[in-house]
């Protein structure tokens, strides 16, 4: 299964600015076909002055979050972003509403997740300087400090299967992933 994902650029002030506030996807004909809508706020924060954890980041395949672990590698889910968004991505899996999964992949960068068969949800965390003390959800810490945008796919099940995403920019693409929030999200 693959699924790609484009990233659309949006307008959140008079001023055109860049933002990780919308990933959009293109289904493959082995993948499952999603309907839906989304749009976000994001917040935009752009100079050191304003935060300076603005050009601060992880490096790709960090684990920011702690959580529960399973084992097992028979399927897998792998992200691709791309280096002409500004922006990084903490994707978090998730198993029966727990987190199991979860790395930092800086723009450009690409993540293998092995799992074992099951039903998985993926979400996506993304924005612009890493702050490791913000506070989060369910006391967890870490966070961006631009740009945030939360959003999800359906639930997959994989049965010795890979799924891919790749999140690419493409200004208006023609499929969405769900709105999502922090609270769901960790």
């Amino acid at each position: 299964m693959k699924k790609v994902f484009l990233l659309a650029l949006g307008l959140t002030t008079i001023l055109t600015l860049n933002s990780c506030s919308g990933r959009s996807s293109k289904p493959n004909p082995n993948s499952r076909n999603y309907e839906s809508g989304y749009s976000s706020s994001s917040t935009v924060t752009e100079t050191e002055e304003d935060d300076p954890y603005i050009d601060n980041s992880l490096s790709t395949g960090d684990q920011p979050y702690e959580c529960r672990t399973i084992r097992g590698d028979e399927s897998s889910i792998t992200v691709r972003t791309s280096s002409s968004s500004e922006c990084d991505v903490v994707v978090i899996v998730k198993g029966n509403d727990t987190m199991i999964r979860n790395a930092y992949i800086k723009a450009g960068g690409t993540y293998k997740f092995d799992l074992p068969n099951g039903t998985y949800q993926v979400f996506f965390y993304g924005g612009r300087g890493w702050n490791p003390t913000k506070s989060m959800p369910n006391g967890l810490e870490g966070g961006f400090v631009a740009n945030e945008s939360y959003s999800k796919d359906e639930p997959v099940s994989l049965d010795y299967q890979g799924l891919e995403y790749e999140l690419i920019p493409q200004p208006n693409g023609n499929f969405s992933t769900e709105q999502s929030n922090a609270s769901e999200v960790f």
